[in-house]
């Protein structure tokens, strides 16, 4: 285990080149048919140009849970422009990159609203991206993915290995289940044995099982058990992060950072001990 910045870490592991700062980089707004061939996704490449460009190379940033945008703002509390800041670290560096929005948040549509909307629709959108990013001539892929969307990058990456990925660059990465994730961020807002905490977990217990709710979700709880998210919630509790993680050849760099003073999500005891391996491509930061 080591302990780094996150931002000097960053220069250093952006190994496909050695660059100085100050490259050349032309903004470039895109979009790309949802795996649904309905929805449309928008985002923008950060193409870097000159003589210190990482040939071929694309950082796709794969954002976290909820309304966060291709810029990591969440309309409702969160204001931080963090993925410009990763994304400006990894093109001073001569790697180009892309940030997009997901279905419904941002400037992306969700035509048949949220419930149409599953955790798995998340790999075919990225693929559709990666098949654009191939069209402007990328061949080299670096998914770095925040939160939620580091577990994304860890099931793409274990069911389809998509072509020319070279590295993960997981921030804050999930290594449990979400439903137990959720229920211990939930068991420290409310009393895990009042009437609305004995509802909360046997409801997340019942989505992860593949149910659905048959009953009415109490007003308090309505934001994070609404019926519309439901399906959503039932397919990402099917998904294990270290399964995935476990599954990935040893030959693939994977770099994983943690803050020391995240109060959403730590490592897990299950991603310590991924860490303290040892492998030569397996770096756990915290």
């Amino acid at each position: 285990m080591k302990k780094n910045r996150l931002v000097a870490t960053l220069v250093a592991i952006a190994f496909l080149s050695n660059q100085a700062w100050g490259q050349k980089v032309k903004s470039e707004g895109a979009f790309v048919l949802a795996g649904n061939q309905i929805d449309t996704l928008r985002g923008t490449f950060n193409h870097v140009y000159g003589k210190s460009k990482a040939s071929g190379v694309l950082a796709m940033v794969l954002p976290g849970s909820g309304p966060t945008d291709r810029h990591g703002n969440n309309y409702a509390t969160l204001r931080t422009n963090m993925y410009d800041l990763v994304c400006d670290v990894l093109n001073s560096q001569g790697i180009s990159t892309l940030q997009a929005d997901k279905r419904g948040v941002g400037k992306s549509t969700l035509v048949g609203g949220e419930e149409s909307f599953v955790y798995s629709d998340n790999v075919s959108d990225y693929q559709a991206w990666w098949h654009l990013a191939q069209m402007k001539g990328y061949r080299n892929l670096i998914l770095v993915g925040h939160s939620e969307g580091g577990q994304i990058a860890l099931t793409w990456a274990a069911s389809e290995y998509p072509t020319g990925l070279q590295a993960l660059i997981l921030l804050a990465p999930p290594g449990e289940n979400a439903a137990d994730i959720l229920w211990e961020q939930l068991s420290r807002q409310i009393a895990p044995d009042s009437e609305y905490g004995q509802f909360a977990k046997t409801s997340l217990d019942s989505l992860r099982e593949g149910y659905l709710l048959g009953r009415a979700t109490p007003e308090s709880l309505r934001v994070l058990l609404r019926p519309t998210v439901q399906p959503y919630m039932r397919a990402w509790f099917q998904d294990e992060p270290m399964e995935n993680l476990n599954a990935l050849s040893a030959d693939l760099p994977i770099y994983v950072f943690y803050g020391g003073k995240d109060i959403q999500v730590q490592p897990s005891e299950a991603m310590r001990a991924w860490g303290a391996q040892n492998g030569p491509n397996a770096h756990l930061y915290h």
